[in-house]
This record gives structure tokens, sequence and C-alpha cells, in this order.
């Protein structure tokens, strides 16, 4: 059993199969020591053997294709192991691990974020250039196993007999570690990874600035503050290292409702590690990628000829007249004494907007799934999303009260609910849609259709006797792979 009973797998090793070739057939590859090196600490770290649950991919196939397997490893682990090298970068296969893994924990409840730290570390083989790592890395500095002596060296990777690689690899224990106990704590104590609709506080996010611009952002905070019913968040940095204070940022605007971001004259105060990197910039830059509702003011009178940075000043342009197509944000020029007004009826416009959104329903589904089965619902929710289709994955709890409680919240809002029935007890779906049933007629919810997901292992026909006959459930065979003809039937009901 994995250290977090939510998974399957604690860790997953993504590496190009070239980094554990080895010229001898008697010796064990790089990959296979460093992952028989991590596993031991981690068990000693914990105190019990087999007590961290790590999966990598033993095959020497590198021409095999990202299968249903794979995707179903990747997507049912907690963490994700980068083994960055040159051989990495040029792997189609290993890239399409890297995106599942991003794709499916911005839909979790932990998040891509835990406290400060990514769930994707970045362990560096070579001296890879900062420009050539893959996006999903963020800004994060990565762990360094290589011997490189400059920054021009490519290095090899460092020798897991030699005694330089024991400390890289200690301070990867430790960052692995705090990062499961992290999340094990949330897992006992769940909190919402994203903005919760139906809490009572409007939370805004209220970035840094340059000290030019200080006191309007204290009054902003100050007028914030005194208002029912808003909660602020303004007190990043610290943490003021690169790495940490973007995990930490990240972190703080997917629970946030709007951010907003002054911007003036001079760029604030530079990253510590980033040379040329201000954290106004950088903060604006993480919020239009990952927040929900960027607000960016800059003064009215900003003339964009007197700033004497010029990155910043395109960074300035790119904001106001660069094309907005990936993500939407508001850029308002406006005079220091507007801005309290403005982002009040920014705040009203949102809630107003919320308020329709729930009144319209707009298509969303309620995946319903036990712990067993919940790598098919993360897998399933990508496919909902590409589809316009809003998914919520309610994954059983422990506590049944608080579990049922959840549902029924849940299915107030939703048109679609979808069970999985992969390796759960038939009683256990029967008495799923049973509740379900029971919540929709007492609370009226405005269930249009509902659906059984079968996920392997196959299914007796005396187990597809689901639900009473005047309960129209849509059974969805999944169990030799994704059907996408079944699961567009029962869209369909939706309209």
């Amino acid at each position: 059993m994995a250290y977090l009973s939510d998974f399957a797998f604690d860790i997953f090793i993504s590496y190009a199969h070239v980094d554990n070739l080895t010229a001898s057939s008697r010796s064990e590859g790089w990959v296979a020591q460093f992952h028989r090196q991590l596993e031991i600490l981690l068990w000693k770290r914990k105190g019990k053997r087999d007590s961290v649950r790590i999966w990598r991919d033993p095959s020497l196939d590198g021409n095999q294709l990202f299968d249903t397997t794979i995707r179903n490893r990747v997507e049912s682990s907690a963490l994700f192991l980068a083994l960055t090298s040159t051989g990495y970068l040029e792997s189609d296969y290993c890239r399409r691990e890297l995106q599942c893994f991003s794709q499916r924990t911005r839909l979790d409840a932990h998040g891509l974020v835990v406290e400060d730290r990514l769930r994707i570390f970045n362990v560096l083989l070579n001296n890879i250039p900062y420009s050539k790592w893959p996006e999903e890395y963020g800004r994060s500095s990565g762990f360094e196993f290589h011997d490189a002596q400059n920054d021009e060296d490519c290095g090899y990777p460092l020798d897991p007999s030699h005694q330089s690689f024991e400390l890289p690899l200690r301070k990867l224990v430790d960052a692995i570690d705090k990062t499961l106990s992290g999340m094990k704590a949330r897992s006992r104590d769940p909190a919402p990874s994203g903005p919760d609709p139906a809490t009572d506080l409007f939370s805004v996010y209220v970035a840094d600035t340059a000290d030019s611009l200080s006191t309007a952002r204290k009054r902003l905070i100050n007028e914030l503050q005194q208002k029912e019913g808003i909660s602020v968040v303004s007190n990043i940095p610290p943490p003021y290292e690169g790495g940490a204070h973007e995990r930490k940022v990240i972190g703080q605007l997917t629970k946030s409702r709007l951010s907003v971001h002054l911007l003036g004259e001079f760029p604030g105060r530079e990253i510590e590690g980033k040379p040329g990197l201000c954290y106004p910039q950088a903060q604006s830059e993480l919020a239009i990628q990952h927040g929900s509702m960027p607000l960016i003011w800059v003064p009215q009178q900003l003339d964009r000829e007197s700033i004497e940075d010029p990155a910043y000043n395109q960074f300035l342009d790119k904001l106001e007249n660069g094309s907005r197509h990936q993500r939407a944000y508001d850029f308002i020029r406006g005079p220091s004494s507007s801005i309290v007004r403005e982002i009040l009826e920014k705040i009203d416009s949102l809630k107003a907007s919320t308020n329709t959104h729930q009144d319209a329903l707009v298509p969303a589904a309620l995946l319903d799934t036990h712990f067993k089965d919940q790598a098919y619902a993360y897998s399933l929710s990508q496919y909902l999303l590409e589809r316009h289709v809003q998914p919520y994955i309610n994954p059983e709890e422990d506590d049944p009260r608080k579990n049922l409680k959840i549902f029924q919240e849940r299915l107030k809002q939703v048109s679609l609910l979808i069970i999985f029935f992969g390796n759960v007890a038939l009683e256990w779906v029967r008495e799923r849609l049973a509740t379900a049933v029971q919540i929709a007629i007492a609370e009226g919810c405005p269930l249009k259709a509902c659906g059984v997901y079968l996920a392997p292992p196959r299914k007796t026909s005396a187990e597809l006797q689901l639900g009473p006959k005047w309960l129209p459930v849509e059974l969805m065979d999944n169990t030799e792979g994704f059907n996408a003809e079944s699961m567009n039937r029962l869209l369909a009901r939706m309209t």
C-alpha cells in the first residue's frame, strides 16, 4: 500500500530509457540504482520497509506507445519525478507522461502545489539550460545530479556509488518527504484546491508592487479588509527564493477568486536567484497562467517611454496591447483614487456572474468514484473538459457523514452524474445510485442524465442489473479501453 492511501503509487519516475543503458549486462543501470537508493532512503525516513511506493516502467523498448497502463500509473501517482537529461528532452514519450501528470493534478483535490512545493520534481542528470526546461517545471530550481563544472558544460550523471551522489539524494528525499507529509495532512483535513463558490468569503489576492505604488496598495488592502465578506491575501513574498516564491504564489492564486496587480513605471524588487525578474511581474505572469481572474492596473499617466528597463517595458506593452487568446484578464488605466472603486465593482460583477452561472447550470458533471477507481475519473475529466463540460471529481471520504454532505451539495450543481464501477463491489455502486435518487428527489436536483462508467475488470451480466427500471442509467463499457461513443450518448442527454 502507498504512503498516501488515496493514490496507488506515491512516486512515478519518468525517464528516458537510454539513461538506464549500461555497457555491461552484469551491472545495474543508472536509473535502476537511483530508484533503489531513493526508495531505501525514503523507507528509512518513514521508519518502515515498503512505506513509500515508487513505480517506473522497467521496459527497455523505446518505441512502445503511451498506452492505457502507463497513463493509469501516471494518473494514480501522487508525485512525479522527471529525470531530466538530453535524452529526456528528446523523448516524446517522456513529454506525454509529464503533460498527463500536470493536467491531472490541476483537477484533483491536492492541486499542482502542496504548500510551497510543486508535485513535479525536476531531477537534472545533465546541465540542461533553464530555457530548455519543459514549461511544466515552472521556475523551480531543480535537483542537480550531474558533475558539470560550468554553464557551458553538459556534464554526466553523478556516480551512484560515489560520495558526491549522497548529498543531492538527501536533499531530494527531504523535499519528497515534506511534500508527501503535506499531502497526507491535507487528506486528513481536506481543503478545496480552488475557489469555492459556496463560501461566504470572497478571497482577493493583492500582489506585490514597486515602492512607488506601495501607498496605493496599502490603502487598497485596508479598504478591502474593512468590507464584509472579503478576505485578503497580501503577504507574498516571503518566501523570497524564486522557486519557493512561485509555488507559494500559485497555491494562493488557485484559492482566490480575484487577483489584483498594481504596476507602474518601476519594476519593483528583484527575485532572489532570478536576475532581471521582479516580484510584481512574476506574480502577474503567474496570475494570468494560473489565477481565476487577474485584474492589472497601471496609472493613467504612465508613459512607457520613461521606463528605463527594456524587458519590463516590453512586458507592459504586451499586457496592454498583446493578444489575450490564451487567458483573459482585465487591464485598467486609471487614477490611483479610483483603484478601490474599480476593485469593488469587479468583485460585485464576479459575484453576480457566479450566481448567474449557478442558476443557468452550465454543463457540469459529477464524477463519483471510490479511491480504487480514481485514476479513471482523472482520465475522463480531460475528455469532458475538451467538450466544454466542467467535471467535478467526488472521491469517497473516510467520514460517511461528510461524504454524504459533499455528495448532496455537488448534486445540486450538475446536470450529469457518472458513477465509476471498476474495482469496487457491486453493492457500493447500487448504494451510490440509490442515494443519488433520494437526494435528487428530496432536493429537487436538476439531474438530466446518469451513467455508470464500467472500468476494468470485465463485469458479469448479473453485475449489470443496476438501479430500478424507471431510472434510466447509461452503462458505458470501458473495460477494454475508453469507449467515446457511449460517453457521447450520455452527453447528448444533457441537452
